[in-house]
């Protein structure tokens, strides 16, 4: 069985982006309730979109992780990309505050890890789950080489995009959502700058592309009525 497209559903196909929020579709609570109806209701939607967001959390409910694998399974090869944002909390998995994750939370976690060609975390959240701060060696570390974006204590953003790597100071950053929001955008019409994801690859992104967009994301961040006209 299909379900229509709705209002609701396209609604999380972020109007300024190409990017299509699974987790705030799977809170809504006009989405359907079984694993597989559920997959039917958003995967057009998310077909029509460059990017399918998700966060760690998406996969806390045993009936949502099915969606989500079912729905990653046929839209990757439609050609949309995952992007993950870990947001790592401890409570929300019945563990006690600042508690590591646990080897169930790992298993469920690791496989949109790995479906994932942008990854972002915060320095904390990355030497949890990888062992590292440092974006260069989780972008290397990982079969699939994704753009990896690490904030830090002090609201500065450590990055590596398709093999080139740098750092934003927190004064150009006054709204991580929006600068990923306006990123993800600026990376769907230039996806040339992810690099060719894949073990063994070492594609390098063009510097003055790359740097260009991150210029355009992070005044968005600082500008919000910019993503409104």
């Amino acid at each position: 069985m299909t379900f229509a497209k709705t209002s609701s559903h396209a609604a999380y196909a972020d109007r300024y982006t190409s990017t299509f929020d699974l987790f705030r579709a799977l809170r809504d609570d006009s989405t359907p309730d079984t694993p597989a109806a559920l997959t039917e209701a958003l995967l057009p939607d998310v077909k029509e979109s460059f990017w399918l967001l998700v966060s760690s959390s998406a996969v806390i409910d045993r009936d949502d992780i099915q969606a989500l694998r079912m729905i990653v399974e046929r839209a990757v090869p439609s050609g949309v990309s995952v992007a993950l944002t870990v947001g790592w909390q401890p409570q929300r998995w019945s563990l006690p505050p600042q508690s590591p994750p646990s080897g169930e939370v790992l298993d469920r976690v690791w496989p949109l890890v790995l479906a994932a060609q942008l990854i972002r975390c915060t320095g904390e959240e990355a030497e949890t789950f990888f062992g590292t701060r440092d974006p260069v060696r989780m972008h290397d570390r990982l079969p699939q080489k994704p753009a990896v974006l690490i904030s830090d204590a002090a609201g500065g953003l450590h990055w590596c995009i398709g093999g080139r790597h740098g750092s934003l100071d927190a004064s150009m950053l006054q709204d991580h959502e929006l600068f990923l929001a306006q990123l993800l955008d600026n990376l769907s019409t230039h996806p040339q700058l992810l690099g060719n994801a894949g073990p063994s690859t070492d594609a390098i992104a063009h510097p003055d592309g790359l740097a260009e967009q991150l210029r355009t994301a992070a005044a968005a961040s600082a500008s919000p009525h910019q993503m409104t006209n």
